[in-house]
């Protein structure tokens, strides 16, 4: 009936029930609560509710599905374009299914641009021409995705785009906080040559016989 709010309400009623509950039906209420916030488009909250990567169940039913498995699997490895392959060849079926159609685009996008983000954040600079052959794109395609997330704030870095460089902004902020802390110890060194010189000058009675003097 796409009445998913009502779904929410009566997963939580179910969970907080006083009888307990076999695994089965707590399986089936995760996975509603999942299908949910999957309406809503709370992409991370329908994952987490579902935990159907953590479960050993699902694991091994991704046998049966090795395109899947493998896409994971690379996913995790950073083999970006084999990822990116596997999840081209599943995209007609998932345009099928009854819960996935409408937020298949918007996931895709977002899984790509996950692996972009992974894929620099290591670094301080980047070739963008090594970058663009493990997407199995092209430099200036690469180029323009890269400008969309670092405009998105997604990624902290600049782009020499004579150079087909990615540079690390994070380097910079690396960079002033050794400034910082170098700064800082200079600061202490002159403290402590500060506090020795008046202890010395207090031990040997400096300031009394000087104003003897006077």
């Amino acid at each position: 009936m796409g009445q998913f709010s009502h779904v929410s309400s009566y997963v939580s009623k179910a969970e907080q029930g006083t009888d307990p509950l076999d695994p089965i039906t707590i399986s089936k209420l995760r996975c509603a609560a999942g299908l949910a916030n999957l309406e809503a488009k709370k992409y991370k909250l329908a994952a987490r509710k579902s935990k159907v990567i953590d479960n050993s169940n699902f694991r091994n039913f991704l046998e049966l599905v090795p395109e899947v498995r493998e896409m994971i699997n690379d996913f995790y490895s950073s083999h970006y374009a084999s990822c990116l392959e596997y999840l081209g060849n599943l995209k007609a079926n998932l345009l099928l299914d009854i819960h996935l159609h409408d937020h298949v685009e918007t996931l895709y996008d977002q899984i790509r641009h996950k692996a972009l983000i992974q894929y620099t954040h290591p670094f301080v600079s980047v070739d963008l021409n090594m970058m663009a052959n493990a997407f199995k794109t092209t430099v200036v395609g690469l180029e323009k995705e890269l400008e969309a997330l670092i405009t998105d704030n997604q990624i902290q870095a600049r782009i020499d785009s004579h150079n087909k460089i990615l540079y690390a902004r994070h380097a910079d902020q690396r960079n002033a906080t050794f400034q910082r802390v170098l700064e800082t110890g200079r600061e202490f060194d002159r403290d402590v040559r500060s506090m020795l010189l008046r202890s010395n000058l207090i031990k040997h009675d400096y300031n009394i016989r000087s104003s003897r003097k006077h």
